[in-house]
């Protein structure tokens, strides 16, 4: 066994140790204690695996969060909208602990880049199931929203008003388990995902905007009568700036103006410290820009 193969197996290592009587485990653990290369790696990895679980521990989770999940869970699939809104509103009452969502997407991106990606999920399952019951009803809840979002085959949006488009957007990037469908630096090539799959693309975007180097995009379906949406996002002076496209149908008639009007609203949202809006219209699509920037820095991008 070469370290590359031992890395990779004890990638999969249980923090609990249970794993070390298995004979591949313990040939990579034999290897890791006569290197110390690969010693000081798998001490790393134990580190910062015990540092991220430690974080997901600081999450305050209500006590009786978990009872109202199998509640919910019982009559769910008679009324989706009502379980989806439910769910997707007690995500965002949680709150992360600093950090925790770079942490994931860092995971995320490990997790893509191995060609034997089964066998690392394997491992990540595993870590998962050591974490203590608190954790154990975030991850509950998690899973009971991706069956909602993997029948609908994107992720959802819910409200037929800007604002609560907006506010369900906003819990939608809260999510700390949030991923793109297409990761990409440019624009023109996110764009074109999108317009293959017959998905929202943006019209004209801020000036602060064209050019500027793109992270990703992924399909979101609007409202219980599932109107197209996407999600683009772009990396603007180090600060991720979310533009959120829907049919212009899914608004139900709400008044919306033109992208000359959109800097006078650009505006904090009162519900969501810390995020920073404005909205506005064309004649086919309705467009959201959301970022973690002040309302002024989101302005200038006008």
């Amino acid at each position: 066994m070469d370290k590359e193969r031992a890395k990779f197996i004890l990638g999969s290592f249980r923090p609990d140790g249970d794993d070390a009587d298995e004979p591949a485990f313990a040939e990579a653990l034999g290897l890791a204690a006569r290197d110390r290369e690969l010693g000081e790696w798998l001490a790393n990895e134990r580190s910062q695996d015990a540092a991220f679980a430690a974080m997901l521990m600081a999450i305050g989770i209500p006590e009786d969060l978990r009872e109202a999940i199998f509640e919910v869970l019982e009559g769910g699939q008679d009324r989706p909208a009502e379980f989806d809104a439910i769910l997707v509103s007690a995500l965002a009452s949680l709150t992360p602990p600093e950090g925790l969502r770079d942490e994931v997407l860092a995971a995320m991106e490990i997790e893509g880049s191995r060609l034997e990606t089964p066998a690392r999920s394997r491992g990540l399952l595993l870590r998962v199931a050591v974490w203590t019951t608190s954790v154990a009803a975030v991850i509950a809840l998690v899973i009971g929203v991706g069956v909602f979002f993997a029948g609908a085959g994107g992720k959802a949006l819910i409200g037929e008003t800007p604002g609560a488009l907006q506010e369900s957007a906003i819990a939608l990037l809260e999510d700390p388990l949030l991923s793109l469908d297409m990761q990409n630096d440019r624009q023109a090539f996110l764009n074109q995902w999108l317009a293959d799959r017959d998905l929202p693309i943006p019209g004209k975007l801020p000036r602060g905007l064209e050019g500027v180097r793109g992270i990703g995009c992924m399909r979101l379906e609007v409202g219980e009568e599932k109107w197209r949406g996407s999600l683009v996002s772009y990396l603007k002076d180090g600060r991720r700036v979310h533009l959120v496209v829907v049919e212009r149908e899914a608004l139900k008639g709400s008044a919306m103006s033109g992208l000359e009007s959109a800097v006078i609203r650009c505006i904090n949202c009162p519900k969501n410290p810390g995020w920073a809006m404005t909205r506005w219209a064309d004649d086919a699509h309705a467009y959201f820009l959301l970022s973690k920037m002040e309302a002024g820095q989101l302005a200038g991008l006008f």
